[in-house]
This record gives structure tokens, C-alpha cells and sequence, in this order.
């Protein structure tokens, strides 16, 4: 019997369509259901149709409309944030602040956890989504681990963390500046403590890790695998949480702790070809997590993975993509089946690689 199931429902719901002469249709519905979590994802491929009305195009004219005027008064900008922005204690870090090339970490003036940082990335005020250079996340990422390191180093009892990101206002950014966000404290958020708990139950269950096992049974069936580096691998969720979800796993990585040098280019590389194919399909907005385990290393059934999906267009009073379907019942509509996004990205990752 296989540790991991890819278990999914059919339905098939019948009406009279006036959109085909009145006719009876039959659409057919998959509830997909995720091998670790149970959480639960809908296709109906007829949905497709709709596409441009649940995800219309962004915008262009307005989206540059508003980085002109919010450019002018942003507190990022132009070296303001030197003045602008506040800073950690001395004993945390000398100077108050972590600076690597263009990238700046200083405290969220309005902290959701004892640990709350802001990544400042790059100086450019708004970037496509083609335009995150694995170089830039890889600085943005290599500060975020030193952070990492330095609050557990100096509080022990700090043991879990998020390194997370909002692109723009449809996908809850209340700035236009593109940034990072790192959550840590002494409790993981709800879905880290749900990702670590139900793969702490597999490991007792099964006697080896979920996330690896989860790596080579997608490799073998190869619809929704796109490619390995060094470092780990990238998949498409079978049973997303988010549109066009793609998750990344480290397969020897427990915590951050553990990342190094290639960790970090991997994560970079594999981000900034996420987005661009993401850009390709004419997304301008999206949302990430990457979760670790325990830093004290007392768990060894989770691996370091992450999520990043793309949110709702920058379009004049949008709408937003996450309703009483996602986020009441915590169900979630497919668009893109999964098997087709992991082809788009698995071409644009072995170009970038040529």
C-alpha cells in the first residue's frame, strides 16, 4: 500500500445551460484532496471560461498610475529609509539594521510577532514579475537567515520561522515597494504547526519523511514535477491552497539553521523562474511562505518547503480572489490544473539553466 495518495472525487453537476440553447449540460468536478493535509481543492475545467472575469488582465495604465503617485511619497525610496525606517537594539544587531547591496532588514513598525521584520528588495519601487533577479532574492534571503540566526543565537525560545511576501494590494501589500516578511517567535503559525504536526504523524506512522517521499513519488509519476538543483526540487501542488501554486522542498534541510550557500542560490533561482512564468501568464501579484522546522533541531520528520501562489490582478476596484469558498469553508477553485502549470515552469526552468 502507497505511504502517499493522491485520492480524488468525481461529481458531475447537471443543469439546463441558456448559455448552450437551453440544452442539459453536464460538468464534471474534481475534489482533489492533499496526501499530508486533507485540505481539499475543486476543478471544474468548464471554469475556465470564466477566467477572465475571477482573474481579469492587469491594468497596465492604472497599475502605473499608482506606482507614480504612491513612488513620490513612498518611505523606501531614494534613500529614504535610511531616516525613514526604525531599528533593532544594538545587542540584536550593531547599527540597528542588516544592509546587503541593495537590500535593507529593519523591524515592522507594527509587529504581528514578537520577531517582525521588513526586507527591503532592491531600491527599485515597483518591479514586473519578470524583474526579481535570483541574485536580489538571494541577498534578500542570505540577510533573512542572519536575522534568523541571531534572534534564536540571542533567544533560544525564538524557534520558529516564516520568510513570507505580499506583491502589491491585491495580495494584502499596504506598499507598492517590493519587500519581504519575516515572522518568528517562541509558536509556529497555524498552517507551519499543521504542516509539522501531520508530518511528525507520518513519521510515526510510516517510519521515514513525508516530504521526501512526497519528492520521489511526484518524480516518478512526472506530471506535476518540474526540475531539481542542487539543493531540492519544485513541484505544483496536487491540491493547491492558492492559484498556480508551486512548492519548493529542501529534502536534507530541517530548519534554517541548516541552509547554506546553495540552499539559498536554489531557493533564488527557483523563485525568480516561478515569477517569471508567472509574468508570462500575465500575473502581476503574488504571495509566498517558506516554513521551517524547530530551530533546536528536536524534529526530524519536517523539511524546509515553501508556497508561493499568485493573487488577484491590479486592476481598479478589484476584486479579491479569496472569498467565503477559501476563506470560511478553506476549500480552493482551480483554474490552472496543476499538471499544466508544472509544464510551463519546467521549460522556463530548464532555459534559465542552459
Amino acid at each position: 500500500m502507497d505511504k502517499i495518495s493522491f485520492h480524488l472525487e468525481k461529481q458531475v453537476a447537471r443543469f439546463i445551460n441558456p448559455l448552450k440553447n437551453n440544452k442539459l449540460d453536464s460538468q464534471e468536478i474534481e475534489v482533489r484532496y492533499d496526501p499530508l493535509l486533507g485540505h481539499q481543492s475543486v476543478l471544474n475545467r468548464d471554469l475556465k471560461d470564466k477566467a477572465s472575469i475571477l482573474f481579469p488582465d492587469t491594468d497596465k495604465d492604472y497599475l502605473l498610475e499608482v506606482v507614480k503617485e504612491s513612488e513620490a511619497h513612498c518611505f523606501l525610496c531614494s534613500g529614504r529609509w535610511k531616516d525613514t525606517t526604525p531599528r533593532y537594539p544594538d545587542e540584536l544587531i550593531p547599527g540597528g539594521r542588516l544592509i546587503k547591496g541593495e537590500v535593507v532588514l529593519f523591524p515592522n513598525l507594527f509587529p504581528l510577532f514578537e520577531y517582525h521584520p521588513v526586507v527591503m528588495l532592491g531600491e527599485k519601487h515597483y518591479r514586473d514579475l519578470n524583474d526579481f533577479s535570483a541574485s536580489l532574492l538571494a541577498d534578500a534571503l542570505t540577510v533573512c537567515l542572519e536575522f534568523i540566526e541571531r534572534c534564536f543565537r540571542n533567544d533560544p525560545s525564538a524557534k520558529y520561522f516564516t520568510i513570507n511576501a505580499n506583491y502589491l494590494f491585491p495580495a494584502g501589500s499596504s506598499v507598492v515597494h517590493p519587500h519581504l516578511q519575516i515572522i518568528g517567535g517562541p509558536v509556529p503559525v497555524t498552517h507551519q504547526k499543521d504542516l509539522i504536526e501531520r508530518s511528525s504523524s507520518y513519521h510515526e506512522s510510516n517510519g521515514s519523511v513525508y516530504w521526501n517521499d512526497l519528492i520521489e513519488k511526484e518524480k516518478k509519476i512526472g506530471r506535476r514535477w518540474i526540475g531539481e538543483l542542487k539543493g531540492g526540487c519544485l513541484i505544483t501542488s496536487f491540491s493547491p491552497i492558492g492559484q498556480n501554486e508551486v512548492q519548493i522542498i529542501w529534502p536534507s534541510k530541517r530548519h534554517f539553521l541548516e541552509w547554506d550557500d546553495g540552499d539559498v542560490k536554489f531557493a533564488a533561482v527557483g523563485i525568480s523562474n516561478v515569477l517569471n512564468v508567472y509574468h508570462s501568464m500575465n500575473f502581476s501579484t503574488f504571495n509566498f511562505s517558506i516554513f521551517s522546522g524547530s530551530l533546536d533541531g528536536s524534529d526530524d520528520s519536517f523539511r524546509c518547503m515553501m508556497r508561493i501562489i499568485t493573487r488577484q490582478n491590479v486592476v481598479p476596484n478589484h476584486r479579491t480572489d479569496d472569498y467565503y469558498f477559501q476563506k470560511l469553508l478553506r476549500d480552493e477553485i482551480i483554474l490552472v490544473p496543476p499538471e499544466k502549470l508544472a509544464e510551463k515552469i519546467r521549460v522556463a526552468l530548464a532555459k534559465s539553466l542552459k
